[in-house]
């Protein structure tokens, strides 16, 4: 589907990059309020990026094999741990560095693994991905490492997650439209 050049405009990716972009605003704009309403934006956005990735699993596997089935089962996570959070907020709050490490790292390996098939819509969309997906994995690979990073610069990092997240899946997005 994507050697034929016509997946289309992807709205979902699109949509996820708006509420990663809007959360990242959010975080930096208000961090007293952000805690507890961050807890409730990780889910609604992590159940938002685990349907998207459900959502284009079949034309993605048609592009990356089995490989796909990474994607959907880090999707199913998402949503799993969005749900958790959503139902839950007291538990968001408690562990909420060390899930948004996990979540960072999840994400970026989910991506990883299936960004080659960016190349087929010009290598600069490859390559910028790419290097988006190696710096969020790098930031949650930093918050397990040293939890007192996220402790005293979790907003900042938070926000800058959501900004790199965002603007890749609106990368994409418009990767897809050819």
């Amino acid at each position: 589907m994507f050697n034929d050049h016509r997946w289309g405009f992807d709205w979902t990716e699109f949509m996820t990059g708006v509420v990663f972009l809007i959360a990242a605003y959010f975080v930096i704009k208000q961090p007293q309020a952000a805690l507890l309403s961050l807890v409730f934006l990780f889910a609604i956005a992590a159940i938002i990026s685990g349907i998207t990735t459900i959502g284009g699993y079949t034309k993605l596997r048609r592009e990356t094999g089995l490989r796909a089935n990474f994607a959907l089962v880090f999707a199913i996570i998402d949503i799993l741990v969005g749900l958790l959070f959503l139902f839950h907020a007291p538990a968001g709050i408690l562990v909420l560095g060390y899930v948004f490490a996990f979540w960072f790292l999840i994400d970026s390996i989910e991506r990883l693994t299936v960004v080659s098939h960016l190349r087929v819509f010009g290598t600069g969309y490859y390559v910028l991905s790419l290097i988006l997906d190696i710096i969020s994995l790098a930031l949650g690979i930093m918050l397990i490492i040293n939890p007192m990073i996220a402790v005293i610069s979790f907003n900042v990092l938070v926000s800058f997650y959501f900004a790199v997240f965002g603007i890749n899946a609106i990368l994409i997005a418009f990767a897809r439209r050819n």
